[in-house]
């Protein structure tokens, strides 16, 4: 990783939470990972149901499950720096 996560400061060689935040979302993003909120926006749905052309009327629900279901299994491991 580029920054070790036992190096954040906040500029004045002190150990701060929002050095250690900015830590773990750079090494999230270093590992292609993202957070997400574990319930679909109305935007996320919308695009779901356009994507996967389906009605409207029944593909918001469709869209929903499909999510959750993604979510349930996941994705590849993280492999996280030693």
């Amino acid at each position: 990783m580029k920054k070790d996560m036992d190096s954040a400061t906040d500029g004045s060689g002190s150990s701060s939470p929002l050095g250690i935040a900015l830590n773990v979302v750079s090494a999230l993003k270093e590992l292609g990972l993202v957070v997400i909120e574990t319930e679909p926006t109305d935007a996320m749905v919308a695009a779901g149901v356009a994507a996967g052309r389906t009605k409207p009327d029944g593909g918001a629900e469709a869209a929903r499950a499909i999510f959750k279901a993604m979510l349930r299994v996941g994705g590849r491991p993280a492999e996280l720096p030693r």
